[in-house]
């Protein structure tokens, strides 16, 4: 077998795949049981598992964009695979937190691997101009 280009944004691609099957059948089932088939039905249960789901979808691909440049342009794979342990712990922290005023934690949580991966970028592009 070849060596795999990009081993640590692959992995990090792959257990987001894998945690998205639960999250969307979490979804699934619960609309089966409460007969909503389309939007949330201004079911609070069902509104909070749509924007768990959906803040992940919208988090996720830019973050293994940028994870897949940082990789591609030299980051060690200690700081990548830091940046998805935090990713995902802050995803987890969503989670628990959700229904709490301290999510805003969570959210930075998420948000600072992927900000500092881009300044970290931004930095390799232009100081070898």
């Amino acid at each position: 077998m070849a060596p795999t280009l990009l081993p640590v944004t692959f992995t990090f691609i792959s257990v987001l795949a894998i945690c998205l099957m639960p999250l969307t059948g979490w979804i699934g089932l619960y609309r089966g049981k409460t007969n909503i088939l389309r939007a949330d039905g201004g079911d609070p249960t069902l509104f909070k598992r749509i924007r768990i789901h959906g803040n992940l979808m919208e988090n996720a691909p830019l973050f293994a964009l940028v994870l897949g440049a940082s990789e591609t342009a030299g980051l060690g794979s200690s700081w990548l695979l830091l940046a998805v342990v935090t990713f995902l712990a802050g995803r987890v922290l969503h989670y628990m937190l959700y229904d709490r005023k301290t999510r805003g934690v969570a959210m930075s949580v998420t948000l600072l691997p992927g900000l500092l991966m881009g300044f970290w970028l931004l930095f390799q592009l232009h100081s070898q101009v």
